[in-house]
Formats: structure tokens, C-alpha cells, sequence
């Protein structure tokens, strides 16, 4: 695919040895992921674990191994309290806001994207008063939610929160640690390959989730027959759009 087509093909919430518990340095991310189709991976290290000197070396790292065939976007992922996590998706330095408030006001002041990242159905009363400043939040996430579909009832929370917050989108990651992880929930994102570019489309919920046949908007909206297939894990029931919302 040229550079410039309309459609880049993503991994979300990817971590490497520069975060503490990923099993792969950098370099191997991107040959593997690279092998299996992807234009770009959307880092999300562990901040806490990201010193200055580390951080530069990672930082260099990303921008070494970015090219027009692919591009590596830095980004960090967040511990807020127990079981809450942000993502950052664009953010290159280590944030310390004292509330979920205020790290969002803070990822957005750096030019990031926030997302609540993994959330159980049960958090979505924790996301609602929040969910007028973030971005988005996962809807599916390989390690916390499974590979083979998402969660209806994200689905279905995610459709509640867009009645009064339009611009909130919903996000898929594969939480990638080690190489035996399931790699196949990808983003389609409309934009040309340029970290800058893929930022803004993912931002602005102009992005497609995949794996295999499934194909979810940023919006959530699906039809009763894909319903019905998720809910039943009926993969012939799944129907593929091939525009990427705009």
C-alpha cells in the first residue's frame, strides 16, 4: 500500500521491553507486525517504569525505526488507582495528574489521545462523569475482554455515553506483552501514514475495528445480525464494512 492511501492498517496499546513486563524489544515488534500486514503500532509503555534516560532511548528508537512503510507512534500508558489505567496513545513524557480529570486535561495538553483502557462492564460508572473529556475507551481488549469478540455490554455502554458525548469513540487494543499473543484485532484507520495523521483520524473516530470478518465503527453501532452474531460467537453472522467511518 502507498503511503498516502486512505486506509492505514494499526495495532492499538502495544508494549515492549521498554516497559517492564513486554517481551519484545522494539525492533521485533516491528518485523513481526510488519510480516503480519500492519502500516503502524500505537505504543502504550508503562510510564512509571520510564526514566529520562530510558524514555530518550526509547523516544529515538521509535523515530529510528519509523519509515514510509511503517511508523511506530510513541505513547504511554497511565496507572490512575486500582484497576484504572489511561492511555495515551501520542505522549512522550511521564504525567502526573492528580485525578482522572486531570491527567486527561494533561494527555490532551501534551497532543495525546486519551482512552480508558480495559475497563470491565461494572467501570462504566466511573467512565460516565469522565467521559466529556476523554477520547474513548476500549471496547475490546485482547488480554482483558478475549480475542474471539467484544463485549456487548461495552457495546452497549459505549452507545449510552455517545447519546450525550458524540466525540466519545470506541477503541480496541491487543495489550501486546509477549509473542504469543493473539495479534489480530487491528484498527483500519482513514488517514496517510504519518504518526501526526494516524493521531488525529484515531481522535477524531475515523478508524474501523477488525479481526478476521468482524468489522465494529468507532461508534459501536452494529446491526441485530451483528449482535446476534457476536452474542452467539457466529463468525458467518459478522458482516465486513470496508469504509472506515468518517
Amino acid at each position: 500500500m502507498d503511503q498516502t492511501a486512505e486506509r492505514q492498517i494499526g495495532a492499538l496499546h502495544i508494549h515492549s521491553t521498554y516497559s517492564a513486563d513486554g517481551r519484545w524489544p522494539l525492533e521485533r515488534c516491528k518485523e513481526v507486525f510488519q510480516q503480519d500486514g500492519y502500516h503502524f503500532l500505537a505504543m502504550t509503555e508503562h510510564a512509571e517504569g520510564l526514566d529520562r534516560e530510558k524514555r530518550e532511548a526509547w523516544l529515538s528508537a521509535c523515530e529510528a525505526l519509523s519509515d514510509r512503510s511503517f511508523v511506530i507512534i510513541p505513547g504511554l500508558e497511565f496507572s490512575v488507582g486500582p484497576g484504572i489505567h489511561l492511555l495515551g496513545f501520542g505522549v512522550t513524557r511521564p504525567l502526573r495528574g492528580p485525578s482522572i480529570a486531570a491527567l486527561v486535561d494533561q494527555i490532551h495538553e501534551a497532543g495525546g489521545v486519551a482512552v480508558w483502557a480495559h475497563p470491565s462492564p461494572a467501570a462504566l460508572n466511573m467512565i460516565y462523569p469522565c467521559a466529556g473529556t476523554l477520547d474513548g475507551m476500549e471496547i475490546w481488549n485482547g488480554r482483558y475482554h478475549g480475542v474471539q469478540r467484544p463485549s456487548l455490554q461495552l457495546l452497549r455502554g459505549l452507545e449510552r455515553l455517545r447519546e450525550r458525548h458524540p466525540h466519545f469513540h470506541g477503541f480496541a487494543g491487543i495489550d501486546f506483552h509477549e509473542g504469543d499473543q493473539d495479534r489480530r484485532i487491528s484498527v483500519a484507520v482513514a488517514s496517510a501514514r504519518s504518526g501526526k495523521e494516524i493521531l488525529a483520524a484515531l481522535r477524531a473516530g475515523q478508524f474501523t475495528i477488525r479481526r478476521d470478518r468482524l468489522a465494529i465503527p468507532a461508534t459501536g453501532v452494529l446491526s441485530f445480525r451483528q449482535q446476534v452474531g457476536i452474542a452467539l460467537g457466529a463468525p458467518f453472522l459478522w458482516r465486513e464494512s470496508d469504509a472506515c467511518p468518517s
